[in-house]
């Protein structure tokens, strides 16, 4: 029996996870719900990567791929200084700061995320902090570092695609990637048997754009905790959870609904 996915995420960043579906006989489509774009001041930004650069701060917290690629973007090349600790919410923002800017993570909790990050991260009092986020993040790290000085900046926004604004990364769409546009997901939503979420947010424009529309057949599946808990209090079923918020996780997940 062939079976058939929607991941709700932009082609090329869900490339990784269509192949990992894929190898279970799972047919992939994808669609773009949000986009990451630049924040239209980004004076307090570059202000606080200069005092990075400068060594002024202990410690760099990397939420996400968007931060690295931000502040990889506005380093130009320029090297982060040698005393400077990093903590990285997963294995694969430390993968990609390593690749992108060439730091070596000090810190990545097993829970990947910001409740694991608070519960695993012990640190000495008063460290300086520099946390770079987006605009839709949680206050959830941010209360569990009171106790130190912590800088937050706003670093991109989360806007519904298509937006016209400049996105944060520019990437073109895989040649064989089965895509369709935010509008027509309701319309053709009866067809797939799962539906992965990768974000709170993707959540809130997806029920936007399907209103309360269930399908009994479909089958949601969550990156993690945070996106699970948005998609209950959305009033739609989680019928399961990424052992871990990678395509491999996801796929994990996905096999065992399928052999249900």
């Amino acid at each position: 029996m062939s079976h058939q996915a929607l991941i709700l995420r932009e082609a090329a960043r869900a490339a990784a996870t269509v192949r990992e579906f894929e190898k279970l006989g799972i047919e992939c489509f994808s669609a773009q719900l949000i986009e990451t774009v630049w924040p239209q001041d980004l004076s307090e930004l570059r202000r606080s990567i200069q005092s990075l650069v400068a060594g002024e701060y202990q410690w760099l917290v990397l939420t996400s791929v968007n931060t690295v690629e931000l502040i990889a973007t506005i380093l130009d090349g320029e090297a982060l200084p040698d005393g400077l600790k990093v903590a990285s919410v997963g294995t694969k923002t430390a993968a990609v700061a390593k690749e992108r800017m060439g730091v070596v993570s000090d810190f990545v909790p097993t829970d990947q995320s910001a409740a694991g990050m608070v519960e695993q991260w012990h640190l000495d009092p008063g460290q300086k902090i520099f946390y770079p986020h987006g605009d839709l993040a949680s206050s959830t790290l941010a209360t569990g570092l009171t106790g130190h000085r912590l800088d937050e900046v706003v670093a991109y926004q989360t806007v519904d695609a298509p937006s016209g604004a400049v996105p944060l990364r520019s990437s073109e769409v895989p040649a064989a990637a089965q895509v369709l546009a935010p509008w027509e997901i309701a319309g053709n939503l009866d067809r797939f048997d799962l539906v992965v979420f990768s974000a709170p947010s993707i959540v809130r424009r997806f029920v936007e754009l399907t209103g309360d529309t269930l399908v009994e057949r479909v089958q949601n599946i969550a990156i993690g905790q945070p996106t699970a808990q948005a998609l209950r209090q959305a009033g739609l079923p989680v019928d399961a959870i990424a052992s871990e918020p990678t395509p491999t996780g996801l796929a994990l997940a996905a096999q065992e609904l399928i052999k249900k």
